[in-house]
């Protein structure tokens, strides 16, 4: 006589897999067509399911929302672990926002539907910035918590426009590449010390500065 166990487990593997089909295809309709385009129905139908297993998990649009917005903040802490120098960082996030927009356009729902507003990976990120302003290497007095509302709700928003700016992916790619090099600038003479960070600050000198040196 089979167990209840064994019967029982393809039924939860079925379950995760048709949750995860949920949350994949609310990410695909709020980065092509934003929060207003979720609800519970729409997001069955674009991951081929029927309404009463999308309900089953998802009572309505805002828990909906809010699960897309839990499976990117795990994401994110997820990629903050990853070692990387500073200015790596600035500019794989600059980029993986700009990449994902959907994230931008969750965090913004949130903010005017009167949530707490926590950007994806808010933690990591603060606690990172002020282990940085607490050494030598910066500017005495630096608040890490709002230069880190500067440095990420401008990321989040840049990942917005870009498109909006360009008339091609390799115009945003450049123009996304642009931003992310004046973000580390900003971070590196407003509220770093350049001399403590050589390498970085070599990015930034100019061909006659190079040659003087």
């Amino acid at each position: 006589m089979e167990s209840t166990e064994t019967r029982e487990r393809p039924l939860r593997s079925d379950s995760r897999q048709s949750r995860l089909a949920l949350l994949k295809a609310a990410r695909e309709l709020v980065a092509e067509r934003g929060t207003d385009a979720v609800t519970v129905v729409a997001v069955a139908e674009r991951a081929g399911l029927n309404r009463s297993t999308a309900y089953q998990h998802f009572q309505n649009r805002e828990e909906l929302i809010e699960a897309v917005a839990g499976q990117f903040s795990d994401e994110v802490h997820k990629l903050f672990l990853q070692p990387r120098d500073f200015g790596e960082r600035v500019a794989f996030f600059v980029e993986y926002f700009s990449d994902h927009p959907d994230i931008a356009r969750i965090w913004l729902f949130q903010i005017l539907a009167g949530h707490s507003g926590i950007a994806p990976g808010w933690g990591d990120y603060v606690s990172y910035l002020d282990d940085l302003v607490q050494s030598p290497r910066s500017q005495d007095g630096i608040d890490a918590e709002m230069l880190g509302v500067i440095g990420m709700t401008s990321a989040l928003v840049w990942s917005l426009m870009a498109r909006q700016r360009s008339e091609s992916e390799e115009q945003a790619r450049e123009e996304t590449q642009r931003f992310a090099r004046e973000l580390t600038r900003l971070f590196l003479y407003g509220a770093f010390r350049p001399e403590s960070w050589p390498e970085l600050a070599a990015e930034f000198e100019r061909p006659s500065d190079k040659k003087s040196s």
